[in-house]
């Protein structure tokens, strides 16, 4: 006899899995619990040898009142094979489908998959959505009227933070994310940590970010307060045993006084935990560095793009100069931190020559650690909208590791991919990085963890 329940989140992880969490629905699940006395069920299908054999048991064995399925546009195609899969199983059950991809396609989402499409922030408005049974009056939903859908106006984004309870951590086995969670392994040891978001937004105007980012989060930058933030940790630390932690944050250094606050709290909370965190090349200030070391910093992301100045600030709209990237390279080394570059190649115009010339850049910084993506288009970004007409690739099979989305005369993805697994094996072979590799994959604990990182790309 079915165990009759009522909610399934859904994460359709299909490629790369990883140990890094579904912040996403953890966030949503932890609002249920708290405010309607719902535990959900979570399935994360990164995590299942057979995904879809698997998902078939679960909804054969349960019975669901509602289904929520959480995807980026790199899920969609993975979502509505999940969603053909539960309308044939459980046709009585509510389907939603949020995240990034309906909040940027959401006209592609609308299809008769899906019952709701939750767009953009949505504590509030699944809440909402559960406790009235339907999408009417609703800010934030998308819901199906007959066989039209009709739409609500978009939700005001969250004002204060802090009264999103704790990510709903302790409704997964998060011991299995953590065994497989990478973000620090630079620092040599395998690290068993987690993921944590510490604002919303980002007052920056990239182009393969924005208008995005704030579709989903709003224009302004929330900030969760620091004595919330330390809590979080001190419950992770308790309850699993962290060591450490990434702060996910788009750039974390945005607001100095907030974020010297928050290392004064972390310091004055002696949690002994290491963290990492992304910054803007032209926001690091040795000041608020050397307070985020002294509370446990130890990790520092990059964004370096490209080294043409013209792809870089042109294309990419990232408003950050070459020099701005050294000195701030230079700085975080000489407080004795790690540091990963994020590379884009690809960028629509870019040349051969400039490709070439971003991947040597890249040797010479003073990095630890590097990403090589392929230029991916992500919907409703100014890059996307402004190149559409030379978009050659459907978005459901966009990868930012694998494929490339544009149609260019100079470039192509077979060729892209060459001189990315190039840049890579020439990247580590530098006799610094190379020895430091060495310690990384000959340790039994963290072998896994490399084989994760090395199938996005080989």
């Amino acid at each position: 006899m079915k165990k009759v329940k009522d909610f399934l989140f859904i994460y359709p992880r299909l490629k790369y899995p990883t140990g890094d969490a579904p912040l996403g629905i953890l966030y949503l699940a932890s609002v249920l619990r708290s405010r309607l006395g719902i535990v959900p069920d979570i399935l994360d299908l990164g995590f299942c040898k057979k995904p879809v054999e698997t998902l078939r048991s679960h909804l054969v064995e349960n019975n669901y009142q509602w289904i929520g399925i959480s995807a980026m546009i790199t899920m969609a195609g993975a979502a509505r094979e999940v969603a053909m899969l539960v309308r044939q199983i459980q046709p009585e059950a509510k389907v939603i489908l949020g995240g990034p991809h309906p909040t940027t396609l959401a006209e592609q989402c609308a299809t008769e998959m899906f019952d709701f499409l939750a767009i953009g922030e949505s504590e509030d408005s699944l809440v909402e959505l559960v406790e009235k049974g339907e999408g009417q009056g609703i800010s934030g939903i998308w819901f199906k009227s007959g066989d039209k859908w009709a739409q609500n106006p978009a939700r005001a984004p969250i004002e204060n933070l802090d009264l999103i309870p704790f990510p709903a951590f302790d409704l997964i086995e998060l011991e299995k994310y953590m065994k497989l969670w990478f973000q620090l392994d630079t620092l040599r040891k395998p690290i068993l940590g987690v993921n944590i978001i510490a604002t919303r937004g980002c007052p920056y105007q990239c182009s393969f970010c924005q208008p995005t980012l704030e579709k989903l989060f709003g224009r302004r930058l929330r900030k969760r307060s620091p004595g919330n933030i330390v809590a979080e940790l001190k419950w992770l630390k308790e309850r699993f045993k962290i060591q450490g932690f990434n702060f996910m944050d788009d750039t974390l250094v945005v607001d100095r006084v907030w974020c010297k606050a928050l290392a004064k709290e972390i310091i004055d909370a002696k949690l002994d935990l290491v963290f990492g965190c992304n910054i803007r090349a032209d926001l690091a200030e040795r000041e608020v560095l050397d307070a985020l070391k002294e509370a446990g910093l130890r990790k520092v992301y990059i964004g370096i793009e490209a080294y043409s100045d013209r792809i870089r600030n042109q294309i990419l709209n990232k408003k950050v100069e070459r020099a701005e990237i050294e000195n701030a390279v230079g700085l975080v080394k000489s407080l004795d931190l790690s540091v990963q570059g994020f590379f884009m190649i690809g960028a629509p115009g870019e040349t051969r020559k400039e490709v070439k010339q971003t991947l040597a850049y890249a040797r010479t910084l003073n990095i630890d650690d590097l990403t090589i993506n392929i230029t991916t288009p992500l919907p409703r970004t100014y890059l996307y909208e402004q190149f559409q007409s030379e978009i050659a690739l459907k978005e459901e099979d966009f990868d930012y590791y694998r494929r490339y989305a544009f149609r260019e005369k100079d470039l192509s993805e077979s060729w892209l991919r060459r001189v990315q697994v190039l840049g890579y094996l020439r990247f580590y072979l530098v006799p610094r990085r190379f020895v430091s590799l060495l310690r990384t994959v000959f340790s039994l604990r963290m072998l896994w963890r490399n084989w994760l990182k090395l199938r996005r790309v080989f």
